[in-house]
């Protein structure tokens, strides 16, 4: 299992989700200013349990979901320790890292509705593994060569607490009011887009659109 060396951690402090500089999603150009349907039958959980620590032990229980939207697990991520010792792979973390990468090509379009689509699939972490305290998914780039790097920087990363999540209705959120979440006094998820997304002119319509909200 690899955990993104040398991005950006999600370190869990006094109780926010804070993006460190060493984040899966630190593309230095990235925004950071800115949260989708839920879940088929899979097995269940045990009260008190904590997810597989490896990243790929979760398949049977999201795969065919993310087959559905295009997307799949990759090996990176899993059950992260990120206590006073910093953030590191351990089978007793309570937050959950996840990186997703698409099966074939992916539009912008794909990866903007995905950042809601792709935390919806996982919403139910916290139902099936009640000493979870935090996840954050990581959309990939599409290695369209087989040359990429192992570990890309991300196009869309979205980090929640247990907080955060219950009170977000994923079935009705739209990719507008995730932005404006992000931008919430306090901040209702922590979202990361890459620069070249974020320039997308429709990322950018969106981005529009939330700041015309803007009282």
């Amino acid at each position: 299992m690899t955990t993104g060396h040398g991005r950006g951690r999600l370190l869990l402090l006094g109780g926010a989700l804070l993006l460190a500089a060493a984040s899966c999603a630190s593309d230095p150009s990235a925004t950071l200013p800115s949260t989708a349907p839920t879940s088929t039958t899979a097995p269940s959980a045990d009260a008190g349990a904590r997810p597989p620590a490896d990243a790929l032990d979760l398949e049977p229980y999201y795969a065919a979901r993310l087959a559905s939207l295009g997307l799949r697990l990759t090996d990176r991520g899993g059950l992260i320790d990120v206590g006073g010792s910093g953030y590191r792979p351990s089978a007793t973390g309570t937050h959950l890292a996840l990186y997703v990468e698409p099966i074939g090509d992916r539009t912008a379009v794909q990866y903007i509705d995905g950042i809601r689509d792709v935390a919806a699939v996982f919403a139910d972490v916290f139902d099936r593994w009640p000493s979870l305290e935090s996840y954050d998914v990581c959309q990939e780039p599409v290695d369209s060569d087989g040359t990429q790097e192992p570990e890309p920087l991300p196009v869309t990363q979205i980090a929640l607490t247990r907080e955060q999540s219950a009170a977000i209705d994923w079935t009705s959120i739209s990719i507008a009011e995730i932005l404006r979440a992000g931008r919430a006094d306090p901040p209702g998820l922590a979202l990361s887009v890459g620069s070249e997304l974020a320039q997308d002119p429709a990322y950018a319509a969106i981005l529009r659109e939330v700041d015309a909200a803007q009282p």
